[in-house]
């Protein structure tokens, strides 16, 4: 690769002019954390808790 002249190559990010195409961003299901959380052995302030695994 140094052997290739490079100089008048311009710097990119990408080798491909890409764009991503995104979807809208909507609710597709209700929410069932309370429901969820109604087996959890641990729930506080409607967070799952677990055990303390790094000291």
């Amino acid at each position: 690769m140094q052997a290739v002249d490079t100089a008048d190559v311009a710097p990119m990010s990408h080798p491909l002019d890409a764009v991503q195409r995104l979807r809208t961003d909507e609710v597709s299901e209700p929410n069932k954390r309370d429901h969820l959380q109604t087996v959890a052995p641990a729930v506080e302030n409607g967070l799952f808790q677990v055990p303390k695994v790094i000291e």
